[in-house]
């Protein structure tokens, strides 16, 4: 009576490991005794771990050959005074036997392993940001490894995570006079993917909006060396900086004492690009294209 009251105590404190692990993975106690093991089958997640503990006696926990699923791991381990415990990783699903070798076959044991079924979910489905540059976050829930990728180079995001986890998305300004947006794609496999967005508002320096009779971008269309004439504005210190139609500064200059300056973009693809002509008191934006 007492040994079963030992072995009753000893059970329930060890019964308590059972709870999940952050990752959702759950491990599962198999005492070992004279001569059983308990509980003698299992129903297990891929992912989720078996341990099993020594009670009394000499014993192994020895796969059966044959009897586990291909690709899975054999194992072979002693149980006993001074091997008290053993854990494997369920790595494959399907059903696994195992026996104590020198008891065997009166003492076996089974476990029958599911493949888990991924989740995901992920929020909000927008973001709304001003037209300046910064970073935005959404909540990723899943139970599962997954990948994020961006449809617009103005707007990159974290690669990839595993479980519960968080997409960063970092965009640059927008210096259209047209507001934008950027598709993320969120993929599990085995599942559809989850697309979320960030819009990002027009610029509030449209281009077309700016007039200064004394500001000249020119030659445009141009085939690669640029000049950018600021007229009275030349005794200012001036930042000039060039943008591509993603919103990436390819290029940008501190400029003072001269009424004009050149850009040589020949080594860019062609396209449209924005020169920003910023001074202290007021910001300018030309719009050009590229031949």
């Amino acid at each position: 009576m007492k040994k079963y009251i030992y072995f009753l105590t000893i059970f329930t404190v060890l019964a308590g490991s059972l709870l999940p692990t952050p990752a959702t993975a759950v491990k599962h106690v198999v005492m070992v005794g004279n001569f059983f093991f308990n509980p003698m089958s299992l129903n297990v997640n891929v992912g989720d771990t078996v341990r099993w503990v020594w009670s009394a006696g000499n014993h192994t926990t020895t796969s059966t050959p044959g009897a586990i699923p291909a690709g899975a791991a054999s194992w072979d381990a002693l149980i006993n005074s001074t091997n008290t415990s053993f854990e494997y990783k369920v790595t494959v699903a399907g059903s696994y036997a195992y026996v104590c070798t020198p008891h065997a076959p009166s003492m076996a044991g089974s476990f029958t392993a599911a493949a888990v079924m991924p989740t995901l979910s992920v929020a909000p489905s927008n973001r709304n940001v001003s037209s300046s540059s910064g970073s935005t976050t959404f909540t990723v829930t899943s139970n599962s490894a997954w990948m994020a990728v961006s449809n617009s180079p103005w707007c990159t995001v974290t690669p990839s995570g595993i479980g519960n986890s968080t997409i960063t998305a970092v965009y640059s300004a927008n210096l259209t006079n047209l507001s934008r947006t950027a598709a993320i794609a969120v993929t599990v496999t085995g599942l559809t993917p989850q697309t979320v967005t960030v819009t990002q508002a027009a610029s509030t320096v449209g281009v077309d909006e700016q007039t200064a009779a004394d500001l000249r971008v020119y030659p445009n269309p141009t085939k690669g060396v640029l000049k950018v004439k600021v007229g009275k504005a030349g005794s200012d210190e001036l930042e000039i900086s060039i943008f591509d139609i993603s919103g990436k500064k390819i290029l940008t200059r501190t400029c003072s004492g001269q009424d004009e300056y050149s850009f040589d973009l020949s080594g860019e693809p062609s396209g449209y690009y924005f020169v920003c002509i910023k001074s202290e008191s007021a910001t300018q934006v030309r719009k050009i294209v590229l031949m």
